[in-house]
This record gives structure tokens, sequence and C-alpha cells, in this order.
């Protein structure tokens, strides 16, 4: 009799702590052990320390994953990220061993306290962000809070090397009330950017190569408010614009290099050049879309674009200067007399015999055919003679010139050795800025 009433209460005993167990393992029992159901306005809003002088820490996580748009005109940039707040709240904790090993919860958002961070760069709408449903709960008081969205923000950008610039734009994450709350990282910045690296969508114009965290303090009317900023280092894919505007730029050039051989007579030299100068222009109404008016500092891609249009506008004066002697001096030239091709008429007589007596009419007329044939000797003689001394086709070499057409070949070389090493050491010049990090 004994052993079965031992026996029922070991089995009673079994049952309870069984029923005890199956109902501490579930959501429920934990959550009504915290008294989440029994939050009060009051108790949910305020922050969540049981020393007001305590602190709450607040860790930032921030992954970029996408890069949508930057717009140099606004100074903005367009970012698809991720980001995670963690802090902790010290009422709400438990032992893991009395809930079945619960490490891990998930509370409706509006059931908590949460740190009012803020991004102090922001431009983008509210709604552009999706926050999650639910907080993460740990076992140690620990909660997350996770968001996703597009962010737009607000970067000064140094455009002085153009396309090749790189930009730096900050994040700074900073709370609004200056009082109880502290901001720090959760993780180091190249964890971050091998993240970003890895999960990246997007592959445009623009590069990531790298994310920099950096705590501090800003100070407000003596009060130091705590902030955490990012600074993304993004890197501009230069081939489309090195293409598009400073390969047909430089080709202009040589092509206005190779009109000092096009000879001055020929009116395709001044054509050519006022062709070219119209070609640099439509570059640049091409540039003034691309480029900010409010730029503090001339892009060098602009000063490579004036100086270039300067340069060949000096070539085409020159060529009008040079074209201008070159009339001049045809103008003022005296026409040199042409030799004279007629024949004197003391020249085509021919010697007359001394006169004699009356010969018989065959010998007065073989005297009149040979009389004819000398005159005929004689004209083939002169006309031989004539063309020897002047002869049909003058070289430009051999022609004399005069003192202005001297003067435009003097200006024409020096002009043109002046032109070729100017634009060799300004290309250098402009090359090795460039290149230069």
């Amino acid at each position: 009799m004994w052993e079965q009433r031992a026996a029922v209460a070991v089995f009673t005993l079994m049952v309870c702590v069984w029923g005890g167990v199956a109902e501490d393992c579930s959501y429920a029992s934990l959550f009504k052990h915290l008294n989440l159901n029994n939050k009060t306005d009051s108790q949910v809003h305020l922050r969540p320390v049981r020393n007001w002088t305590t602190p709450t820490v607040v860790r930032v996580n921030m992954v970029v994953y996408g890069i949508i748009e930057v717009n140099e005109k606004a100074q903005t940039f367009t970012f698809q990220t991720w980001h995670s707040t963690e802090w902790k709240n010290e009422f709400l904790s438990w032992d893991p061993k009395h809930f079945c090993g619960i490490i891990f919860m998930e509370v409706p958002r509006g059931m908590m306290w949460m740190p009012d961070i803020f991004i102090q760069e922001d431009t983008s709408d509210s709604g552009a962000t999706l926050y999650s449903r639910h907080l993460q709960l740990l076992s140690d008081g620990s909660v997350t809070s996770m968001a996703k969205g597009e962010l737009k923000a607000i970067c000064q950008m140094n455009l002085y090397r153009f396309p090749m610039d790189v930009q730096r734009c900050n994040i700074s994450f900073g709370p609004f009330s200056f009082f109880g709350t502290a901001i720090t990282k959760l993780s180091d910045g190249t964890l971050l950017t091998n993240l970003s690296e890895t999960y990246m969508a997007t592959d445009g114009e623009w590069e990531m190569t790298s994310i920099t965290v950096h705590s501090g303090f800003d100070a407000y009317r003596e009060i130091h408010v705590p902030r955490l900023k990012y600074q993304i280092t993004l890197k501009r894919r230069p081939m489309l614009y090195i293409i598009n505007c400073i390969l047909p730029l430089f080709y202009f050039l040589v092509l206005d290099v190779g009109t000092f051989f096009i000879s001055e007579a020929r009116g395709e030299k001044l054509s050519l050049k006022v062709t070219l100068l119209l070609s640099i222009s439509v570059l640049l109404l091409i540039l003034q879309d691309i480029l900010p008016s409010t730029s503090d500092q001339l892009p060098l891609i602009a000063l490579y674009s004036i100086i270039i249009f300067s340069l060949m506008a000096l070539s085409l004066v020159e060529a009008m200067l040079v074209s201008f002697l070159i009339d001049l001096d045809s103008r003022t030239a005296k026409p040199e007399p042409a030799p004279s091709c007629v024949v004197t008429e003391t020249q085509m007589e021919a010697p007359q015999a001394e006169p004699s007596e009356e010969k018989p009419e065959e010998e007065q007329g073989e005297k009149e055919g040979h009389h004819d044939l000398f005159l005929l000797k004689l004209i083939l003689k002169e006309v031989k003679s004539v063309r020897q001394e002047a002869p049909s086709e003058v070289s430009p070499g051999d022609r004399k010139l005069g003192f202005y057409s001297r003067l435009a070949v003097t200006v024409d070389v020096t002009f043109f050795w002046v032109y070729v090493i100017s634009n060799v050491l300004f290309l250098i010049y402009i090359s090795t800025v460039w290149i230069s990090v």
C-alpha cells in the first residue's frame, strides 16, 4: 500500500514538473514573466536604466549594398543601406535555464523604449526607409532594431580632379536628446567594407573603396553631443568621360597642329580651324550640364577645355595674320616684264646680195626659196632661246619672296614651335595632376 502511494506521488510530481516546463517553454510565459503586457505609457517611453546617471550606450552598424545615384550639381548621393541599432534594457532580462534555453525573442516595436537616433546629412523621405516590425530581445536585455532603405544624404564634393576624382562622404548618427545617450560603433570599418563589397548589388559609374568609422563629440552651446561618423570613400570610373570628352579634345588639338602643314594659298586652313573651334564649343556645352556652377575651384577638365580652346583660337588668329601678310605682299609686288618673243625686223632681214647682172628666172626662184628657208630657221632659233630664258612654271622655292611674305614665313615657323612646345608642356602638367592621388 505504501509503495502504491509513493508511486502515485512520484508520478504526480513528474506531471507537475513536466507541465511547468511545458508552460515555461512558450514565448507567452516569457512575455508574461517580463511583464510586457502591463507596461504603461510612462514605462515604455522612459529610458530603461535603474540609475538615471547611467548612460544608455547605443551601438550602430551600417552596410552599403547599392550606389543608386551621385548628383554633382545637387551635391547629394543616394545609397541603398542596411543598418542596425543595439542598446540594453536593464529591466528586460531572464535566465534561459528557466525557460527551456530561450535566449532570443521578438517584441512588437511600439512596446519598448527606443533611442531617438537620426542621420544628420539625411534628406530622403521618411517613407523610403523600411523598419522591422519587431525588435529582437536577448536574455541579457540587449535590444536590436533593424532597418533598410534608400538613404539620400548631402555630401560636399571636390570636383577638381573630375573625372578621376575620389569623393569622401560622411553619414553622421546622433541623438536628438543631449543627455543620457552615448553612441559607439558595433563593428570596425574593415568588416563593414568587406560586407559591403560582398553584398554590393550595383556596378555602375562609382566604386566604393572603403568605409571608416569615427566616434566623437560635437560641441553645441557648451554641451558635448555624441556623434558616430561613417566616412564612405567613392571612386569614379572615368573611362566613359575619357572617351567622350578628354580624347576628342586631344584629337582636335592634334588636328589643329596638323593645319600648319596646309598651304596658306588655299582656303581650307581657316575653315578647318573654325570647324575645330565649333566642335570644342559643343563639348563645353556638354560639360556645363555635368559640372556644378557652385564649385569653389575650377575643375581640371574645364581648365583643360578652356586652355585648348584658347590655344586654338590663338592659332586661328595667327593663320589670319599670315594670310593677310601674304595677300599684302602680292598686292604691293611690281609685276616683272615678260620676255619679248617678237623677232625684230633687222633679225629677220636676210643678207642681201650685191646688185649683179640679171640672171635667168630659174636662178631667181632658187634664191627666193633659200631666203624663205633662212627666215624660218631664224624664227625657230629665237623661239628656242626664249623658252630657255623663261621657263613655263616657276617653283615656289625659286620664286622671289617679298618683305611681307618673308615676314609671314618667319611668324608661321616661330608660332608653330612655340605652339607645339606649349601644348606638350600643358599636356604633361594636366596629366600629372590628374593621375596623382
